[in-house]
């Protein structure tokens, strides 16, 4: 008899804190990497792509496994992070090849907080469509049909190592199944078997797959950041079981909710996106049974984690854009929601084929790709769009020193100083760009991933790695953080220095240089006579729309390395803060190392007019030109959403802001008063949850800045 849900949750959530495995199952880990350093010894001559193949197929049928009596899946399995040596290796000799003066600039702009320039291997997702229609024994029998047919010697060692891990995944599932059997564990001993040798056909077999999937390929070390459309993916085998009487509604319920525990109880730093609603194709609504399902599953669990996006269109039903708008009003706000037309429209003006758009998935917290086809690299430049304040205030030199464009006088007016701005800012997303790319030419010496890119027929019929652009899209994101900053500190010059005549920018440059010591009343001036970003201001709104043109311009059309562009990114993550720690005082009245403003958001207290003035200066940007994600956060007081029309509110908020061009949009509930509380007592209040950017926490576990940030937001609701 299986155990039930409740029964069990609590040893659920723990199940890897520790993680047990048999150790009559394989080696410890300890023996296991001798193990793993002695096949790389030996067979070091051998190219990369198929070395690591192997060495993760001595993983996947060494390493330990073990299984919980009490759970419905099994996916334990030791040796996660054992090929970071061979990675780290490799990538100390592929850096060797890289200009040193390439790698001593991005360590210059990297520790001052300017900008990060790397090779983003982290932001992906597989053809799951692949994964599920054929099961690892036919992933494998596709590359070596391909094998058969290749012609060059790189695209025959990328399909010999496809199938090789892909082989092995099949073998680790067998030995999951044999312990099973040992463990005298009958439905998923059978659950095993039969996913082996043949594609799933049961609601149990799928998601038994694709935690198996996942688990080989974050071994692999390409995180798995999204899980695909998922209730289009797997509607077909819950419809199977319900027809069949297999499952039971109630049942499937039950096993959704061992299934997303085994994500929550992993505790994934940045989480795993699951993708819901959208068109499924065109003018064909997505939304189904599971739709329904996974969300009474969402606000049952009460969690942070796993993380959800619901694709929203104008004919999304309303029943279902309510169903999440009600687990959002009552603070389960793990959801971000996503604009079809304007990420349809994007993204054909990225050139992207119109039989792939209703495939497209947030990868990782709100980043667009398509599933499947792109390897988006959403974070391969991100960082500081405030820095360059600092440049034009110094002589083309941060204020700590770091030179990040041309030299320059003082301007004499708020006119000059934008253009400055701008002029700084185009030599730092210069040299940002130019850094990605030497970083990005190295990926295949590194992290060639052969189980991931198996998974994705552009690479299986191209017989090349995602890391050697194997895919149909390859794009680089530049995510840039502080616009409300910016737009702010160019409001805060005209207003003192043009408009009121209160000093003059040399005047101004002391103030800052100094964090405005001796100038209290003009850092006043700043804060409340200045138009403010994110209030429907015209004048701060069209500012805003002049640096967001003027970094689509430069970043969009800016060439990578892998035949594909650059891609703006207007959101920040919880860098508004790490960022503004290495930031100087700005002219918008702000201190050397507070916070930068969240996202598309206005600087935190600034937002003076409520969320539908944040919502329009939000709107007056062309978010289409924004491909590597524009998300916008709005705070709303629970008084505002209570009672049995709190749902409509939220529902028509996004209906209202998407139909003004927003693309993604994110809330949080919160009182002032109750976040002040849990800051006393934060024992009372463990399940009070925040949206901190792209991912969900309690509020007790952020640290007292962001704790403090998050209440002075919400009282400005008050």
């Amino acid at each position: 008899m299986e155990s039930r849900f409740e029964t069990v949750r609590t040893r659920l959530e723990q199940q890897y804190h520790p993680m047990v495995t048999e150790p009559e199952s394989g080696p410890d880990e300890k023996t296991l990497k001798q193990e793993l350093e002695e096949y790389e010894t030996r067979h070091q001559d051998k190219p990369l792509i198929r070395l690591k193949a192997e060495m993760l197929a001595l993983l996947l049928t060494r390493g330990r496994i073990g299984i919980d009596s009490f759970d419905r899946f099994a996916d334990h399995l030791e040796g996660k992070g054992l090929l970071w040596d061979l990675n780290n290796k490799c990538r100390k000799a592929a850096e060797s090849h890289i200009c040193a003066t390439v790698l001593q600039s991005t360590r210059a702009f990297g520790d001052g907080g300017i900008f990060i320039s790397q090779m983003d291997q982290s932001h992906t997702s597989p053809d799951w469509y692949a994964v599920l229609s054929l099961g690892p024994a036919g992933l494998r029998d596709r590359a070596l049909a391909a094998l058969e047919k290749a012609n060059d010697q790189e695209a025959k060692d990328f399909l010999a190592a496809a199938a090789c891990v892909f082989e092995a995944m099949r073998k680790l599932i067998l030995r999951f199944a044999a312990l099973a059997d040992a463990r005298q564990l009958p439905e998923l001993a059978e659950t095993m078997y039969a996913i082996a040798d043949r594609p799933p056909e049961t609601l149990r077999q799928a998601l038994q797959l694709g935690l198996i999937y996942d688990t080989c390929q974050e071994m692999e070390l390409e995180p798995v950041r999204s899980q695909g459309t998922f209730d289009q993916l797997y509607v077909p085998f819950l419809r199977h079981d319900l027809e069949r009487g297999i499952l039971t509604r109630e049942e499937a319920k039950e096993l959704l909710k061992f299934y997303w525990t085994k994500f929550y109880a992993q505790m994934h730093p940045n989480g795993k996106n699951f993708c819901f609603g959208g068109l499924a194709s065109p003018g064909v609504d997505g939304c189904n049974e599971l739709t329904e399902l996974c969300f009474e599953v969402h606000r049952e669990l009460n969690r942070i984690n796993p993380k959800l996006s619901f694709r929203v269109h104008k004919g999304t039903p309303e029943k279902n854009l309510l169903q999440v708008a009600e687990c959002v009003r009552t603070g389960r706000t793990a959801v971000v929601f996503s604009n079809d037309e304007v990420a349809f429209d994007m993204f054909r003006r990225r050139g992207k084929e119109e039989q792939d758009l209703c495939r497209y998935v947030l990868i990782g917290c709100y980043e667009p790709a398509i599933m499947g086809r792109e390897m988006c690299c959403s974070m391969a430049a991100w960082g500081n769009l405030v820095k360059p304040l600092e440049a034009v205030l110094n002589n083309g030199c941060t204020f700590d020193g770091v030179r990040l464009g041309p030299e320059c006088g003082l301007p004499a007016d708020a006119k000059e100083f934008e253009a400055e701005y701008f002029r700084q800012l185009d030599a730092m997303l210069t040299r940002v760009m130019e850094n990605t790319n030497a970083h990005e030419r190295v990926w295949k010496e590194i992290n060639p991933s052969p189980l991931l890119s198996g998974t994705m027929r552009d690479c299986i019929e191209s017989g090349r790695d995602v890391s050697d652009a194997g895919t149909r899209y390859n794009s680089s994101g530049v995510m840039c953080c502080g616009l409300g900053t910016v737009v702010d500190s160019l409001m805060a010059v005209k207003t003192l220095v043009d408009d009121r005549k209160l000093c003059t920018v040399a005047q101004l440059s002391d103030a800052l240089h100094r964090n405005w010591q001796g100038a209290e009343p003009l850092r006043q001036q700043a804060l409340k006579r200045s138009p403010k970003w994110g209030n429907n201001h015209p004048e701060a709104d069209t500012a805003g729309q002049r640096i967001v043109e003027f970094l689509a311009k430069k970043i969009n059309r800016t060439p990578n390395t892998r035949g594909g562009t650059f891609q703006l990114g207007l959101w920040s993550i919880d860098h508004n803060f790490t960022f503004g720690k290495k930031c100087a005082a700005t002219p918008d009245g702000r201190f050397a190392g507070e916070p930068l403003s969240r996202n598309l958001g206005a600087s935190i207290g600034m937002e003076k007019h409520g969320p539908l003035a944040l919502m329009n200066s939000a709107a007056s940007l062309d978010q289409a030109e924004s491909p590597d994600g524009a998300v916008l956060d709005i705070l709303l007081h629970p008084s505002a959403v209570s009672g049995p029309d709190g749902a409509k509110v939220i529902a028509g908020l996004v209906r209202g802001y998407f139909a003004s061009g927003g693309l993604t949009v994110q809330f949080n509930i919160l009182d002032a008063d109750e976040l002040r509380e849990a800051q006393k007592e934060p024992e009372k209040h463990s399940d009070v949850q925040v949206r901190v950017c792209g991912w969900n926490s309690r509020f007790i576990d952020l640290s007292p800045e962001e704790q403090d940030a998050f209440i002075r937001q919400a009282e400005v609701q008050e």
